[in-house]
């Protein structure tokens, strides 16, 4: 009887078609230890909208049953699960492993169901307070580090946007002792009452509030007994799975990228992992000494803090907070590291850090050196100049340009190169209007590192008794209204006018300027920071779309000003996907009409402090991209306008009350008006130069 039984229920199995880790892995043979990974599919009950109370998702994990049922040669094993395996990313896993000889499921993700009998109460820290929700908080199943997760009728928030928020939102504390529950007051769900009878409610339903999170430590759960001989005698190469998205994985030693360590594993598996979770490292403003390794990892409740240093004892420190962060994301965050020691002040360096691949660790690890956590000589950057190819001068209108502006990797000073082999410092800036041509600027003691751009001589009357219409569009540069208002003054006593066009600023001073927004935003938001997005069509960057709407006859020129904020925004910065974001656009302009001419500002530097030295250089170097990108696409023409900012000058100054105190820069990133005319000016010559040459 049992036998017949088990030929019936074998032939049933069989006719389902069992995928047999054979086939799936092309006979790749497995010896212990292996692993079989969860996986999470989650479905929104409608994709227009977020996830909320009355558009919930479904999440459904690997062994959604309650087993996972596997064939080995004449035998079935249903293997029991508490619950189904999920998987919030590539370090937070449930699997099932062998683990010390014992066969089990290692829990890394936290799971959450919500019935109405938890210990709710109202959030008592004001701040979380808003007019449009309420807030609710009960105890949290255990603490966490990471805080990212998922959820079925919740968005899930880090701790700063969850202070923000004023939609549904789930979230952990700050002290990550409770769960944070946010309600929109529109949902009625506004008291304790209204809350558990609504939880109690959708668990009754069978479509209960489940939460899914990353947790601080594995857990381990055994199988029974029973299992233990079934599991350790099944041959892992021929085992088949009625469940076609079960895959068994070899686990494998981690090797690290070759292109940024010396060596391939460190001998400790926390710093393993962080190190395979690196995707970049640059070294930035440190002289000839070389031989950087990573010294240590510092663990916190809420801050990972990072060194590295090399065996002349320059050594750099930066951090991350948990809280700030998504360990879902494959998008790479920036770790920046300030020099200590011996490091030069005007050095920096930066990582980059995939950290769905990276679990927060728990404990600190130390004790390394060059042998064991080495990172290549190639990630110190070198020292090196940017500059445009050529820059137009409108005849007896002056433009004086900062060299050091264009120095990347170093804070010496920049000097001149005159025909006859004469070096005059320039830090304090250059005219261009009398200037030779081509002008060479070099750095002192390095004739090496030197650029050169051509002067331009453009003729006043250029352009005379044309009147072009111009586009501004960009970021917050264009959105202070200044820059394109001291264009047009410029072109007030000109003999060539413009005419510019634009949904925003002023009826007299209209352009497309949006503070914060980068080429991301501008390919994929439909709104951000209080702006709408005009250009976006289907979801898509269009620009016939946007002149049609706006019932405009044409353009000639579109000066772009954006990508600073792309450098700056969190998984969006790679100089590959900015590219992509800015080709979509100029594509699109072109498709409207391939003869409007596109001047591209590379970025702007901030003000010129040791603070601000890395970032500078993270934008140089994009600036240099940009010249390989763009220094030969036909119809994109590359303005410097940055050169023509003094570093030091043209910010915004308070005076403080006190007289004896000396003044203060308000704001590091966003010129003052000399600054602006300075960028003008650059801009005004630039569009005399497109007209002269038509």
């Amino acid at each position: 009887m049992k036998i017949s039984i088990f030929i019936m229920l074998l032939s049933c199995a069989l006719a389902m078609t069992p995928v047999f880790a054979e086939e799936m892995t092309q006979n790749k043979k497995y010896t212990l230890p292996i692993s079989i990974e969860g996986k999470t599919v989650v479905t929104k009950s409608s994709t227009i909208y977020n996830i909320n109370p009355y558009n919930p998702a479904k999440i459904e994990g690997l062994g959604q049953n309650g087993t996972i049922s596997l064939f080995d040669k004449d035998d079935i094993i249903n293997v029991p699960l508490s619950h189904p395996l999920y998987q919030l990313s590539d370090a937070y896993t449930d699997k099932i492993i062998c683990q010390n000889g014992i066969w089990g499921i290692e829990r890394n993700v936290g799971f959450k169901i919500f019935d109405g009998s938890e210990d709710w109460q109202p959030v008592k820290e004001g701040k979380f307070y808003n007019k449009n929700t309420t807030i609710f908080e009960c105890t949290a199943p255990e603490k966490v580090l990471a805080r990212s997760g998922l959820c079925t009728h919740f968005d899930v928030h880090s701790l700063e946007s969850q202070l923000k928020n004023i939609y549904d939102g789930i979230s952990f504390s700050e002290n990550r002792e409770k769960i944070y529950m946010r309600t929109m007051n529109v949902k009625n769900i506004s008291t304790i009452e209204t809350l558990t009878a609504y939880l109690k409610a959708q668990h009754d339903a069978g479509t209960p509030v489940t939460f899914l999170y990353a947790l601080e430590q594995s857990k381990f759960e055994p199988f029974d007994e029973t299992f233990q001989d079934r599991l350790n005698r099944v041959d892992w190469n021929k085992v088949g799975f009625l469940d076609v998205s079960v895959k068994v994985n070899p686990i494998e030693e981690v090797e690290l990228n070759q292109n940024l360590f010396t060596v391939k594993q460190t001998g400790n598996d926390i710093m393993d992992q962080f190190l395979d979770a690196v995707t970049d490292i640059k070294i930035y403003g440190e002289p000839e000494q070389h031989n950087f390794y990573v010294s240590n990892i510092a663990a916190s409740r809420d801050v990972l803090g990072l060194s590295i240093q090399n065996e002349q004892g320059h050594r750099f420190y930066g951090e991350m907070r948990y809280d700030e962060n998504d360990f879902l994301s494959e998008k790479p965050i920036e770790i920046r590291l300030e020099p200590r020691d011996k490091a030069p002040s005007s050095a920096s360096a930066e990582i980059k850090l995939n950290l769905s691949k990276l679990k927060a660790p728990t404990e600190g690890v130390h004790g390394f050196d060059s042998s064991t956590t080495g990172i290549q000589n190639s990630c110190i950057q070198q020292k090196d100049l940017i500059l445009t190819a050529y820059t137009p001068v409108v005849e007896g209108v002056d433009i004086i340009q900062y060299p050091y502006n264009g120095l990347m990797n170093s804070t010496e000073d920049v000097f001149l190169l005159s025909k006859d082999g004469q070096k005059t410092n320039t830090k304090q800036g250059i005219s261009l209007l009398n200037s030779d041509s081509p002008l060479t600027i070099t750095l002192e003691k390095e004739d090496s590192v030197k650029a050169s751009t051509e002067i331009i001589k453009v003729k006043k009357e250029a352009g005379a008794g044309m009147e072009k219409t111009v586009l501004f569009l960009g970021d917050s540069l264009i959105n202070e209204n200044t820059y394109t208002k001291c264009v047009q003054e410029l072109f007030q006593e000109d003999s060539m006018k413009i005419k510019l066009i634009g949904t925003r600023g002023t009826e007299d001073n209209p352009h497309e300027g949006r503070g914060g927004w980068s080429a991301y935003d501008y390919c994929n938001e439909t709104t951000k920071y209080g702006f709408t997005n005009p250009f976006l069509k289907d979801g898509k960057f269009d620009f016939s779309y946007y002149m049609q709407s706006n019932n405009y006859a044409g353009v000639d020129y579109i000066v772009v000003s954006i990508g600073v904020n792309d450098l700056n925004l969190v998984g969006h910065n790679s100089h590959d996907e900015i590219i992509g974001y800015f080709n979509t656009i100029f594509e699109s302009i072109h498709q409207y009409n391939p003869e409007i001419k596109i001047i591209l500002n590379t970025p702007t530097m901030l003000f010129s402090t040791e603070s601000t030295d890395g970032a500078k250089n993270t934008r140089l170097e994009f600036a240099k991209r940009l010249h390989k990108e763009y220094a030969d696409k036909k119809g994109i023409y590359l303005s410097s306008i940055s050169m023509a900012i003094n570093p030091s000058m043209n910010f915004k100054w308070i005076e403080e009350i006190d007289k004896s105190k000396p003044m203060t820069v308000s704001d590091t990133t966003h010129p003052n008006l000399h600054g602006y005319k300075n960028m003008a000016t650059t801009t005004y010559a630039f569009l005399k130069y497109l007209a002269e040459t038509e």
